[in-house]
């Protein structure tokens, strides 16, 4: 599954974590579905504020983790 940008209403984006797993987001209207695909797929729907806060909880690890990185490799 290659990491792609689908256009609204649908699919709107499909990130592989590897060879087994992805994350698929969806969205039609005011429905946002997150579905986790593996050997064992978990699909949940969320309401706007909750894929905004998992965005934002998303953004701070990735700041973090990347802060983090920085300073190992000095």
């Amino acid at each position: 599954m290659p990491d792609e940008e689908y256009d609204y209403p649908g699919r709107i984006a499909e990130i592989e974590i590897d060879e087994s797993a992805a994350v698929c987001v969806e969205q039609i209207d005011d429905e946002i579905t997150v579905a986790i695909a593996s050997i064992v797929g978990v699909h949940f729907q969320v309401t706007a504020n909750q894929a905004r806060e998992i965005a934002r909880a998303l953004t701070v690890a990735a700041e973090n983790a990347e802060k983090y990185l920085a300073s190992v490799k000095t």
